[in-house]
């Protein structure tokens, strides 16, 4: 009987071990809702999609983290509540911008191609969405383990990062227009990407 609950064991570990989230299996996973999306979007319409896109989006990126690294030095000057509106609002942006801009399917598919490991901990996820009579567009994923989870701190889209691109914009209007200003812009951002969603 021992031996049976130890192998019991050892096999539900070993499952574990196997089911446990990695790099890749988080991109492939964000992939998946994306293409769901793409597949059924004219019957979700924007409001499924976002409510889809809602659940996933925490789930797949450190948005504390990413808020940090756009303010740069700025952040230690804002209040915890206006940290976690920054954060907020950062979340509602992407789960807009994605909601939109994945709304039809034409037979593109994602590819998740390989993982590397980068010097200061994180992971590196190479993938690819092919599209129909075009280049495909080449993305690199940047995660790194929080609180047991990988998430996403860094998209790379054919070579452009988009967290550069943010940190450039949103730290000059920090500095022109201050907190305040930082959030308008992006309520009118998310406000400008729900109305225009198909």
């Amino acid at each position: 009987m021992l031996r049976l609950i130890l192998a019991g064991l050892a096999a539900a570990m070993a499952f574990t071990a196997l089911a446990a989230p990695t790099p890749a299996s988080t991109v492939d996973h964000f992939h998946a809702v994306l293409l769901s999306n793409m597949e059924h979007g004219q019957t979700l319409g924007c409001s499924g999609r976002t409510q889809k896109m809602a659940a996933v989006v925490p789930a797949t990126f450190d948005l504390p983290f990413i808020s940090r690294q756009v303010l740069r030095h700025h952040w230690s000057e804002l209040t915890p509540a206006q940290q976690a509106t920054l954060v907020q609002a950062m979340q509602a942006l992407a789960i807009a911008t994605y909601a939109g801009q994945f709304a039809r399917f034409s037979g593109e598919k994602f590819t998740t191609e390989e993982t590397q490991s980068l010097p200061n901990g994180a992971q590196l996820v190479r993938a690819k969405l092919s599209l129909p009579n075009r280049d495909p567009v080449n993305f690199d994923y940047v995660l790194r383990l929080d609180d047991g989870h990988w998430k996403v701190i860094n998209v790379v889209a054919d070579g452009v990062s988009d967290l550069a691109i943010r940190s450039a914009q949103y730290e000059r209007l920090f500095k022109e227009q201050g907190y305040d200003g930082l959030i308008g812009f992006l309520h009118k951002q998310i406000e400008q990407l729900q109305k225009t969603c198909p």
